[in-house]
């Protein structure tokens, strides 16, 4: 399969999607938001290489919706994709994506991926993909995980990418005094379906660790790798050099996190309070 032999670039991911047709109206809007992701997607791309795919896998990709992995995925799973993303209340459609001229109709299912019970089989998938997912939820990002784990066969793979809080792009914003993360705006005017498009929280690659770990899941894979143009708030290259030395894991500070895990058993712990993402005492 090409997750496994190609080593993707962003300029590869904007030559792709010149091929595509999303299902939107709008295909120049919504083709910005993918150029300016483009080389997060190849990154994305290449962590998923790690998982040993065959042709006789189903995938689940979570919050499908703009669609731009999801045409990479038609292309490479094809009648084996099933997509997910918000809505409220459940809902499920037939999503027609164009790649290269030919088109895939890809079955979607939109609900809360941490309110809801998913509404797919027990154990039917071996790969639940969720891109840029986690950090947007606002109660119980287990949620994400404990699902993922009752959909998923014995042996199955759980791929996580998120920002991560802990890159260097972070430390040096709270240097100078600014917020760390991004996305993380209120909206206005206020509303629940809003409160989804923020950055709820971002994470570490060790909090997803320990919520992998807490969920039963073994971790092959804890990578980071940069997305964007690292912006050096005035700080030299030497001064920026000497921050990496002083807080540790130059492999842990770029940008984004990227984290699979492998079912190994069911739900271990529900709520971990370590990393301070439960409160310990709540019944």
């Amino acid at each position: 399969m090409e997750l496994a032999r190609k080593k993707h670039t962003g300029a590869d991911i904007k030559e792709f999607l010149k091929t595509v047709t999303l299902p939107f109206s709008d295909q120049e809007n919504a083709m910005r938001y993918h150029d300016v992701h483009s080389q997060r997607y190849a990154i994305t791309l290449n962590a998923l290489g790690n998982i040993p795919f065959n042709d006789k896998m189903k995938v689940l990709e979570l919050a499908a919706s703009p669609y731009g992995m999801s045409a990479f995925f038609c292309q490479e799973f094809g009648e084996n994709l099933t997509l997910a993303t918000y809505a409220n209340p459940e809902s499920r459609r037939d999503v027609t994506i164009g790649v290269n001229g030919k088109c895939y109709t890809v079955e979607e299912y939109g609900f809360n991926v941490e309110k809801d019970i998913w509404p797919l089989p027990e154990e039917s998938y071996d790969v639940v993909i969720a891109c840029e997912v986690v950090e947007h939820l606002a109660m119980d990002p287990m949620a994400l995980f404990a699902g993922a784990n009752r959909i998923l066969k014995p042996g199955g793979y759980l791929f996580i990418s998120t920002p991560n809080s802990a890159s260097i792009q972070n430390f040096l914003k709270l240097g100078r005094l600014q917020p760390a993360g991004i996305a993380q705006h209120f909206r206005r005017p206020f509303g629940i379906e809003r409160l989804y498009e923020r950055h709820n929280r971002e994470y570490t690659p060790f909090t997803l660790g320990e919520m992998m770990s807490a969920a039963g899941f073994e971790i092959t894979l804890m990578a980071t790798d940069s997305s964007y143009p690292v912006n050096d708030y005035g700080f030299s290259q030497e001064d920026i050099g000497k921050i990496i030395q002083i807080i540790g894991a130059p492999e842990l500070r770029c940008d984004t996190a990227n984290v699979i895990g492998r079912k190994v058993s069911g739900v271990v712990n529900r709520f971990p309070t370590s990393h301070e993402l439960y409160i310990a005492e709540d019944g």
